[in-house]
């Protein structure tokens, strides 16, 4: 089950009823509970791991002798809040990896996860519970294999998450380029293989250290301020930038995106320049540096950008206007271009604008109504076309 249908499928689902979602170690799964709480249930998320618990008390609270009766209860744990009333509140709990924590944690879960009670404390009516748990397979770690009866009693879902879902919400959240490319080409090196898959791949150079939707990003982070220190740059700079990559997602991935970096290094590519959040401060330094270094790979990319808004142009017009993802693009082509040396500005135009125009591709007007700036640039450089006839 991808993102999309989990999260179409849970917010219909009956609060009393707990889902567990089966699936390898970073793939999503905590952010789709975070999202499902905040956006449709309105509720704080309250998240556990039973592989970091060490004691029961962090979820059942520890024991004390009432006063009054003589007896023990137990001190509500942090996360059981109450109203102004003293009525608990609903909560979100999402209770990961409970098939790698200690007996009394996994028990303790499982009553919490089943019963929506834990000791005396009764979760309020229209708390969620979502469960989470790890193949058998999945890293070097222990899991305890739940049979068909403890299984029964949840509502399963083998979260099965798409790799385009990723690189799609990586575009929107400036996810570096080269990141988003490197997973387009080598979708499979998105999620954590198997151990065995992991060994046959990787061969002799498997570290033990796979990748991850969640180790991209960091590795994604690490390579922005790399790049914008220069690291990666001289002799050594290849070098270094292995390394540092293996860290993250292990030496066979490491090695394979040392080569995608050596043919891609700008991190420019059309879908990442028109999806662009901030382009100024995510392009506008490298497209410069571009057309230094190459005019012919500068003048290829306004080729490709163009390819991409005519790939896309039925979907910038709402009506007779440009919508929202029109506008974004118009803005970001006129930027792109701003962004070119004069000469360089030229040949896109040429080669791109004006032939995209006689072949009658919609998105040259789409881009017009979208950024009324493009017209005086427009202007500006049939002008200099004329000078150079």
């Amino acid at each position: 089950m991808n993102i999309k249908t989990l999260k179409t499928v849970l917010a219909v689902t009956p609060a009393d009823q707990t889902v567990m979602l089966k699936g390898p170690h970073g793939i999503g799964k905590t952010e789709v509970v975070r999202w499902l709480a905040k956006e449709i249930w309105h509720q704080e998320c309250v998240e556990f791991q039973a592989s970091q618990i060490s004691d029961v008390g962090d979820l059942i609270g520890l024991p004390r002798i009432n006063p009054e009766t003589g007896h023990t209860e137990f001190v509500p744990p942090y996360w059981y809040v109450k109203d102004e009333k003293g009525n608990p509140k609903p909560v979100t709990l999402f209770l990961d990896e409970i098939n790698r924590g200690t007996t009394l944690i996994t028990n303790a879960m499982m009553q919490l996860g089943l019963d929506h009670r834990i000791m005396q404390f009764q979760l309020a009516p229209g708390s969620h519970v979502i469960c989470a748990i790890n193949p058998g397979d999945d890293g070097n770690y222990d899991v305890e294999e739940f049979d068909p009866a403890k299984m029964d009693r949840f509502v399963v879902y083998n979260f099965t998450p798409e790799v385009q879902e990723w690189i799609d919400w990586a575009i929107d959240n400036g996810i570096n380029s080269l990141v988003t490319g490197y997973i387009s080409q080598y979708g499979s090196d998105l999620d954590p293989y198997s151990n065995g898959s992991a060994a046959k791949t990787a061969g002799k150079t498997f570290d033990g250290i796979l990748p991850s939707r969640r180790t991209w990003v960091r590795w994604a982070k690490f390579l922005d301020a790399g790049l914008e220190a220069g690291l990666f740059e001289g002799a050594n700079g290849l070098g270094i930038l292995q390394e540092a990559c293996a860290g993250y997602v292990g030496q066979a991935i490491a090695a394979k995106f040392k080569t995608y970096f050596t043919q891609h290094g700008t991190g420019l590519d059309a879908k990442a320049l028109m999806e662009a959040k901030d382009f100024k401060k995510d392009f506008t330094k490298k497209i410069t540096a571009l057309c230094k270094k190459s005019k012919i790979e500068a003048v290829q990319l306004g080729n490709s950008v163009a390819t991409y808004l005519h790939e896309n142009e039925g979907k910038m017009m709402t009506g007779a206007k440009p919508n929202d993802l029109g506008v974004k693009y118009a803005t970001n082509f006129c930027e792109f271009l701003k962004a070119l040396n004069p000469e360089t500005r030229v040949e896109v135009y040429t080669n791109s604008v004006e032939t995209a125009r006689a072949k009658g591709h919609k998105w040259v007007r789409s881009v017009g109504l979208g950024c009324p700036e493009l017209k005086q640039i427009y202007t500006e450089l049939v002008d200099i076309q004329a000078q150079l006839l």
